[in-house]
C-alpha cells in the first residue's frame, strides 16, 4: 500500500545517508570503505531504527481490504466458524442465506456485535464479512465504513443495504443496558468447592434479591440466545434484575449442574422473583405474550416498572 511504500522509501532513504556517513568517517580516521572497521561501523550505524521498523509493521496491519476481497464467514449450521470473527475494532457486513448483503456495521467489538445480531435477527444472519482495523480512532473506523459503503453502492446502482435505510432500527437499535456486574457465589479463591455449598449459596442469593437471573455470559454480552431473550424482556419492561453466569466455573463451579437441583428446571436461563422460580425463556415469553408478566411486576411497586 502507500503507508507501507513510504514508510520503506523513508527507511531506504536513511540508509543511505547512514552509508555516506559511515563511509567519510571511516576514510577520515585513515580506513578504506571495505575494511572491517569500516563493515562493523556501517552495520552499527545502520541499523532501522525501532520507530522506524515499527511504523512499517502498523502500515502492514493497517492496509485496507475492499469488501469483495474478503471470504465470509460463515455463522450459523455446518462449516459455521463464528470464532473466526475478531474481537477488536473494525466493520463488518452481515450477509442472509441467498448471499444478501443485509447491513454493514462498525463497531468497537466485531465478534459481540454480529453475535448480538445473530441473537436479534438469526433469519437475516447467515454470513459476515468483515475487517479488523487495530488501534482505530473514531475517524477512521468511519473511514473505512464509508468505503465499504460506497462499494457496496457502485456495485449496485445505489442502492443501500436494508438495514442501512433510514428508518430501519432493526440493525443499528442497540438497546441500552446497564453495566451491572453479574452477581458471585464465591470469591474464586477455593480450589475445591462442593455442590453442597454452591446450592446454599444459590438459595441466598434469591432471597436477598427481588430478581435473579442464572443465564449465560453477561446482561451486556449474552453468550446464548435465550439469556439474551430473557434480558430483553426484562430490559423493555424496566426490571432491576440481578444475574450469575452459569459458565463462570471460577466463582460458580458447577452451577449449571447445580441449577438443576435447585429449580428442578433442566435448562438455563432460569429467572427467580421474589424468591420463586419463575421460569426459563419460554415461560417468560408466554407471560409476556399474555400480559402477565407486566401484571407480576407492576404489583411490585413503581420501582420495578
Amino acid at each position: 500500500g502507500t503507508v507501507v511504500n513510504s514508510c520503506r522509501r523513508a527507511v531506504d532513504d536513511e540508509m543511505n545517508v547512514k552509508v555516506s556517513f559511515v563511509c567519510r568517517t571511516s576514510i577520515a580516521h585513515g580506513g578504506t570503505p571495505g575494511s572491517s572497521a569500516a563493515h562493523k561501523l556501517f552495520l552499527r550505524k545502520s541499523r532501522t531504527p525501532v520507530r522506524v521498523r515499527q511504523a512499517a509493521a502498523d502500515a502492514s496491519d493497517r492496509v485496507p481490504h475492499n469488501l469483495s476481497d474478503l471470504a465470509p464467514i460463515v455463522l450459523s449450521g455446518r462449516g459455521s466458524d463464528f470464532d473466526a470473527i475478531p474481537a477488536e475494532a473494525g466493520v463488518y457486513a452481515v450477509y442472509d442465506n441467498d448471499e444478501t448483503l443485509q447491513y454493514i456495521g462498525l463497531s468497537r467489538k466485531i465478534k459481540a456485535s454480529v453475535k448480538l445480531h445473530m441473537f436479534e435477527l438469526p433469519e437475516l444472519c447467515f454470513s459476515v464479512r468483515c475487517e479488523a482495523v487495530k488501534s482505530a480512532t473514531t475517524l477512521e473506523l468511519q473511514k473505512e465504513w464509508k468505503k465499504w459503503m460506497l462499494e457496496h453502492l457502485a456495485e449496485n446502482k445505489g442502492k443501500l443495504p436494508p438495514g442501512n435505510v433510514q428508518g430501519n432500527v432493526l440493525w443499528s437499535d442497540r438497546k441500552q443496558r446497564t453495566t451491572k456486574k453479574n452477581l458471585t457465589l464465591t470469591d474464586g479463591s477455593r480450589s475445591v468447592v462442593n455442590d453442597s455449598d454452591i446450592l446454599e449459596a444459590c438459595r441466598e442469593v434469591v432471597r436477598l434479591h427481588k430478581t435473579v437471573v442464572f443465564m449465560k455470559g453477561a446482561r451486556s454480552e449474552p453468550e446464548c440466545r435465550f439469556s439474551h431473550r430473557v434480558c430483553s424482556i426484562l430490559d423493555d419492561m424496566l426490571v432491576d434484575y440481578e444475574t450469575v453466569d452459569t459458565l463462570d466455573e471460577v466463582h460458580n463451579h458447577n452451577l449449571r449442574n447445580v441449577l438443576k437441583q435447585f429449580g428442578n428446571w433442566p435448562t438455563i436461563p432460569q429467572v427467580y422473583h421474589n424468591g420463586e422460580f419463575l421460569g426459563g425463556h419460554d415461560i417468560l415469553d408466554e407471560l409476556q405474550m399474555s400480559g402477565q408478566l407486566h401484571d407480576l411486576f407492576k404489583t411490585d411497586g413503581p420501582e420495578d416498572i
